[in-house]
């Protein structure tokens, strides 16, 4: 098949890239212009240059291309409602349109089980693929683009399209987890948000990254809407307390209820702008640590004939000998 990967030089895109290579696709990977092209080129993929912005650029990366798959979004929790649209909502529009034009077969669409309205997670509820959710609120700016672009995908794709909402990823090439969360747990500023002991959909990468080859491969994916969920459950303190392990700092002892967390959230969002600390005083991100987050992925195990393999401690071991490699060392960022 010959595919086309946005995303590419990105966590879960990169892997997802190194999948379909080593499963015998012909990959094509969009790339920004000064994005790190010779890493998507290392992994095996032929490099295109284009923007979500751009309209020509993907209906040229999209010609003779059977299989879309879109991950490329905005990742980060800080900023306005105006650029997660732009860049997630718009973006995913036009790549939509250019699939259409240029006969894509099937389009799968990279989501997130951050669509999941707050009050759903914080009911206690077992999430299923068929479960309903209303639009998340707007202060949810990521989860709110998400749904949106889930929407775009469902309503303009004249082919077949899939969705793959995955769950909470870790796993090697995650930066994000080293530039963020690793100087607040350095800083003794990171809280145990309630008793740490809700669940938390945690999900390896390549785990997650086979799923989504085989969103766009099995027949019977077509259509619907799948989660990539977790294989054993975890705490919220089970979490940090790895984190803190492979970091090289203290556990954090510290706890706040989660009410208070939110408010402070709620504060943080128009206090703090930029920086490790705006993106952890967040209510989204409050709200995507602290509640529960009980998923199961029951049907699109059955559909796709997938499951997570990768045991949690496993998977975070791997994590930190990639970022000893990829940093110098294992522990928190300077």
């Amino acid at each position: 098949m010959n595919v086309l990967v946005t995303g590419g030089t990105g966590f879960v895109g990169s892997h997802l890239i190194e999948l379909l290579i080593a499963a015998g696709h012909t990959v094509r990977g969009l790339v920004r212009a000064g994005s790190n092209a010779d890493f998507v080129h290392s992994l095996g993929a032929e490099v295109v240059t284009g923007d979500l912005d751009d309209e020509a650029s993907l209906a040229a990366a999209s010609e003779g291309i059977d299989i879309l798959y879109h991950s490329a979004a905005r990742v980060e929790i800080v900023g306005s409602e105006e650029q997660f649209h732009k860049t997630t909502v718009l973006g995913t529009q036009r790549l939509v349109d250019a699939a259409n034009a240029a006969g894509v077969k099937r389009f799968v669409y990279v989501s997130s089980c951050g669509v999941y309205h707050p009050s759903l997670l914080a009911s206690g509820q077992v999430i299923e693929e068929s479960t309903p959710t209303p639009e998340p609120p707007r202060w949810f700016i990521y989860g709110l683009a998400k749904y949106r672009a889930e929407r775009v995908v469902m309503q303009r794709c004249r082919g077949e399209w899939t969705i793959v909402r995955l769950g909470y990823l870790y796993g090697p090439r995650n930066r994000t987890m080293h530039t963020y969360l690793a100087p607040t747990m350095r800083d003794d500023i990171m809280m145990i948000l309630g008793d740490g002991q809700n669940e938390m959909a945690l999900v390896y990468v390549v785990d997650a990254a086979r799923a989504i080859m085989l969103a766009g491969l099995v027949p019977g994916a077509a259509g619907r809407l799948l989660i990539a969920g977790p294989n054993e459950r975890v705490t919220q303190q089970q979490y940090f307390d790895a984190l803190a392990d492979g970091f090289g700092v203290p556990r954090i002892k510290k706890k706040i209820p989660y009410p208070i967390a939110f408010l402070f959230g709620w504060l943080g969002e128009f206090l703090i702008k930029s920086g490790p600390r705006a993106h952890v005083l967040q209510r989204s991100a409050i709200a995507l640590t602290g509640l529960p987050q009980r998923l199961r992925s029951d049907e699109t195990q059955k559909i796709l004939g997938w499951k997570p393999e990768t045991r949690f401690a496993d998977g975070m071991a791997k994590a930190f000998e990639w970022y000893k490699q990829e940093y110098g060392d294992g522990h928190a960022a300077g």
